[in-house]
């Protein structure tokens, strides 16, 4: 049994929006106006949510696996655009990097997967992964047809962003054009892997990476092996003597010497029959090895198919929308710490106040992002600065500012 790791906090508010909003609401004398203000401010930041997808998706179209080729650009340049625009929204969303070498070892992946994994770069130009939501979890692995359990401690990810950049063409070598060759229809050099996927504890990350392949355990080499040792090497020693039998039988055959006695060409048929005996064997021993690796390949599949939510373009929506929605949660939270002190508070004390209020409600541990939920409120101007200080303004004066930028958005009626 494996020990378990310390847990990473991380700004990911888990508690849905909705449910949020409400139990600020309900704190407040001003419930009623607050409710309103708090919706309102979700829709001005969803508007902005919209314009940054929009952004993304022109960033990323050229590096879609499907672009058209008049469309396509796989220049270096193109992809770190893209990736420094996606790692910005990324980290909107409270993601964070992680780096699989640091969260996971062989043994535990072992462990957890059953199988021994080594990942290949090959034909791949970067690779990074981002997490957010970690947790403490105990997994039940079963062994040994069922009959032996074993308890895993590992640190579950609620989700996890994978990002891949292929290499093009000219930056291709032999290795590179092996691994393109073997890789599924729809990667193409120059393009982009995005890949978003749920509930993967640490020692499975290396089931994520594109180049991803299960090695042959030793105890299957030994099952597989054995065998072929033990009936082949008897059967070879026995047949060797009359190999040469074979050659003097084609020798008189095609008259480089005399003629063949009965007893040789019973021997050499001896001979051709252990041979094709052994060939027979050979080829059950490897097509045994093919069925272990189809197993091992199925095994690492399902690890993967299940846990996969949305691929490519599909996962920027996914993603601004996940950004949206923790900056509305943020926004919330700053405002409402302040809406209910009596005095200025600092940005300690809102982090201090906001994570309380999250442990106390919705029994969740965050490491509060305090300087983007105040950068929101402020730049709204729902807050005021008092010296070193923040104070909220009165629910319907924040609603009234808030209307106003709404009506802000779209002027078309003025230009007329």
């Amino acid at each position: 049994m494996s020990e378990p790791s310390n847990s990473r906090r991380d700004g990911f508010i888990a508690a849905r929006k909705r449910h949020l909003a409400e139990s600020i609401a309900a704190d407040s004398a001003d419930g009623a106006t607050l409710r309103e203000m708090l919706r309102l401010l979700g829709a001005l930041l969803h508007h902005e949510a919209h314009e940054r997808l929009d952004a993304l998706k022109a960033l990323y179209d050229p590096l879609d696996p499907d672009a058209p080729p008049a469309t396509r650009d796989v220049s270096a340049a193109a992809f770190e655009t893209f990736e420094a625009a996606f790692c910005d929204a990324l980290m909107r969303a409270n993601f964070q990097e992680i780096d699989p070498d640091t969260v996971q070892t062989r043994r535990a992946t072992k462990q957890l997967t059953g199988l021994a994994i080594k990942p290949s770069s090959a034909g791949i130009r970067r690779v990074r992964f981002f997490a957010r939501g970690v947790r403490p979890e105990k997994i039940e692995r079963r062994s040994w047809f069922g009959l032996r359990r074993e308890t895993v401690h590992a640190e579950v990810m609620n989700d996890v962003v994978v990002l891949v950049g292929f290499k093009a063409e000219s930056e291709i070598g032999p290795e590179d054009a092996k691994a393109f060759a073997s890789m599924r229809r729809g990667v193409r050099p120059g393009a982009a892997l995005v890949k978003h996927f749920r509930s993967v504890a640490t020692p499975e990350l290396v089931t994520l990476h594109p180049g991803a392949k299960p090695s042959m355990r030793p105890r299957d080499q030994v099952i597989l092996a054995a065998p072929a040792i033990a009936t082949g090497v008897p059967v070879l020693l026995n047949i060797w003597p009359a190999i040469t039998v074979i050659f003097a039988v084609l020798a008189a055959y095609f008259g480089a010497q005399g003629a063949i006695e009965e007893n040789e060409l019973k021997r050499a048929l001896a001979a051709v029959s252990g041979l094709v005996a052994v060939g027979a064997f050979v080829m059950r021993q490897r097509l045994k090895y093919e069925a272990q690796t189809l197993r091992y390949q199925k095994q690492l599949a399902d690890t993967v198919y299940f846990r996969n939510l949305a691929n490519n373009a599909g996962v920027l929506d996914l993603l601004v929308g996940a950004g949206e929605d923790q900056d509305a949660k943020e926004a919330f939270l700053a405002y409402a710490v302040l809406r209910a002190s009596e005095r200025p508070l600092v940005k300690a004390e809102i982090d201090n106040a906001a994570e309380a209020f999250l442990q106390e409600r919705f029994g969740l541990d965050v490491d509060f992002e305090i300087n983007d939920a105040l950068a929101k409120i402020e730049r709204l101007g729902l807050v005021t600065r008092e010296e070193q200080g923040y104070r909220a303004i009165a629910p319907a004066e924040a609603l009234a500012k808030l209307d106003a930028a709404w009506d802000d958005l779209f002027s078309f009626s003025a230009r007329r």
